[in-house]
């Protein structure tokens, strides 16, 4: 009985670690994550007049220039931290300890941001926001690409991608009713009780790597102790054996092969040792600039520097013009983003699409759908019910198109980051550096975020609304042109990398 009870508690056990390490359970971590950085990041937007004005004293005429500032910190800081942080964390046996770390640096930098009365303090903490901000678009991204694979990136990044919608459209609206009705403190404790229930999340997920070094260990403990008679550590030794057998027989199947096509290779060996002893000369460089001399990795950073520059640009002013045409404030501003967001719900299906049939012309298809829609939005003038439909209706598309180009581009960021390899600073071999890539990524991406707004504000007050669309969509038309030609590798050939 005793015994029965036993192996029924192993099981348990051994079912709560299999959940606890499952790739179901580690997605709803990461996009959990996800969800958390973006709504410490908007959360703010309508606290932030209060706190320069209330609480660091800064009068009404300047309090638009600190808000910018308080916008631009937070993105320098993760541009600046992106590639070391991502160094750090393919160089780290576990991507869990910095993945724990970012989070307890931005908790501390939400709790300075909170008891800020100055504008010195208001800006270091957002500098220290953006730098754990990093972590989830580095270390939580390799630890979710390790989970899911390759194979289903772009399904798998669909649900990440919701969440990250969600908290756009629900932040800002959040921390506007509740400041309103309760207050300046309760907006941040708010902001802390969902980094409470992220520190959670990340304490009882378990990394895929340290699961299979535990299961490494633990069968090997069993096997010692069968050695205590006498015997030897007879699965070690088994394991040892069986390995042996393998590399014999793949080292005279490689023989053999080697010998049949050795009259066909004597005229290729020339051509052989000169691809060898370049790519001898590339494997030295490190993999972040291994990955920077690749015209198909650059394709996909310019992909994302300008659907992050298009989407914050469109962002930042497209409020405003609402309220200028149709008066609307800031409930409805809010709102009118339903129509942008909402096809992010179409995420995963789009990316498993993706996955079965290439990404390059999805991502093509969604560079090619926004040109026009963003051109067209020059034709909303008029505050009549048809001009509302057509604003829905291009805002959708918009959106959809967003949709369409965003998985593809994070999918040939994983690819590539895969393809590159290095030492992990442990000693025990070489790990993929996915955590590199998506820091130039997450680089590409947040100057996007800050060119954005800026171009597209002082393109409205200096030429209008309309060049400013028409702006965004040349864009988004030569982004086209180059993710035609490179994602996916050189569409007329060639190697996928050059």
């Amino acid at each position: 009985m005793a015994e029965r009870r036993r192996s029924r508690l192993r099981d348990m056990k051994s079912r709560i670690v299999d959940f606890r390490s499952s790739s179901a359970f580690i997605t709803l971590v990461v996009a959990y994550a996800v969800f958390t950085e973006q709504f410490l990041f908007a959360v703010i937007v309508p606290v932030a007049p209060f706190s320069l004005a209330q609480r660091a004293h800064i009068p009404d005429s300047e309090t638009q220039y600190w808000i910018a500032w308080l916008f631009a910190t937070y993105g320098i800081a993760s541009v600046i931290s992106s590639p070391i942080w991502g160094w750090w964390t393919d160089r780290n046996p576990s991507r869990r300890t910095p993945f724990l770390v970012g989070l307890l640096w931005l908790l501390g930098a939400t709790v300075l941001l909170w008891l800020a009365s100055s504008k010195a303090l208001l800006i270091l903490s957002r500098i220290l926001q953006g730098v754990g901000a990093t972590v989830i678009w580095t270390t939580g991204l390799a630890i979710f690409v390790d989970a899911v694979g390759e194979a289903r990136i772009g399904e798998s990044m669909g649900y990440v991608a919701i969440p990250l919608n969600l908290s756009t459209l629900t932040a800002p609206m959040l921390g506007g009713v509740v400041f309103a009705r309760a207050g300046y403190n309760a907006v941040f404790a708010m902001a802390c009780g969902v980094v409470a229930v992220d520190v959670l999340l990340r304490f009882v997920m378990i990394e895929r790597s340290t699961l299979a070094e535990n299961k490494d260990a633990s069968v090997c403990g069993i096997a010692s102790k069968l050695g205590e008679k006498g015997n030897g550590c007879y699965l070690c030794k088994m394991h040892q054996e069986e390995k042996a057998a393998l590399e014999m027989s793949i080292t005279m199947i490689s023989v053999a092969a080697s010998t049949s096509t050795e009259s066909k290779s004597v005229q290729r060996l020339g051509t052989n040792d000169m691809l060898k002893s370049s790519e001898r000369t590339r494997s030295r460089l490190p993999p972040l600039i291994r990955l920077l001399l690749s015209w198909r990795f650059l394709s996909a950073l310019w992909g994302g520097f300008a659907y992050a520059t298009i989407l914050a640009g469109f962002q930042a002013v497209l409020p405003l013009r609402l309220n200028d045409i149709f008066g609307w404030d800031s409930v409805g501003g809010g709102l009118i983003f339903v129509p942008l967001v909402a096809p992010g719900l179409l995420g995963p299906l789009i990316g498993a699409l993706a996955d079965r049939f290439g990404h390059r012309w999805f991502a093509t298809a969604g560079f090619v759908g926004l040109c026009p829609s963003l051109i067209l939005l020059r034709l909303i003038e008029h505050d009549t019910l048809a001009q509302k439909a057509v604003l829905c209706l291009l805002l959708g598309i918009v959106g959809l198109c967003g949709t369409c180009l965003l998985e593809p581009l994070i999918a040939e960021i994983t690819y590539l980051g895969g393809g590159q390899e290095a030492d992990n600073g442990s000693g025990s071999g070489k790990v993929r550096s996915y955590a590199q890539a998506y820091a130039l990524f997450n680089v590409a991406w947040e100057l996007g975020d800050t060119a954005g707004p800026l171009v597209a504000g002082l393109m409205v007050d200096s030429v209008g609304w309309e060049t400013m669309s028409l702006t965004l969509g040349l864009l988004a038309g030569v982004s086209a042109v180059t993710t035609a030609l490179w994602c996916g590798g050189w569409v007329f050939g060639g190697r996928d990398t050059e």
